[in-house]
């Protein structure tokens, strides 16, 4: 299951079609309305549908500027078979201190890295 926080932009001569749409929409709750072109809602799978694949359908609306995803969770499916090797999403979360001595030994010490070029050597224009 997926729940996922969307802002959708919309022009104000749209506004309400979009909200009516949007409501009768399964597995989307809508939250406060600003009145100012940016509509909150939360897509939550459904028993057809995942949540991103009505993200992806509201998005297409012709009367959908743009719609920002701001947030995201997602659980196991019931029935899923646990993955053999459990991969930790979080092991990226050490400090930068580690991370930073982790490159500097393994690949090229900062003295050993070319001086910076200007904007127009790094654009090829030397």
């Amino acid at each position: 299951m997926s729940v996922l926080g969307v802002v959708v932009r919309v022009s104000p001569v749209h506004r309400e079609t979009v909200l009516q749409r949007l409501a009768r929409t399964p597995g989307v709750d809508l939250g406060p309305d600003p009145q100012d072109g940016r509509l909150i809602a939360v897509i939550e799978s459904t028993a057809d549908d995942p949540a991103a694949a009505t993200m992806a359908a509201i998005a297409g609306w012709p009367e959908v500027h743009n719609l920002s995803l701001v947030y995201e969770h997602s659980d196991a499916e019931p029935g899923d078979a646990p993955a053999e090797a459990e991969f930790d999403f979080r092991a990226w979360r050490q400090s930068v201190g580690d991370f930073a001595r982790g490159q500097t030994s393994r690949d090229a010490r900062p003295s050993d890295l070319p001086a910076s070029t200007s904007a127009a050597q790094g654009a090829g224009e030397a």
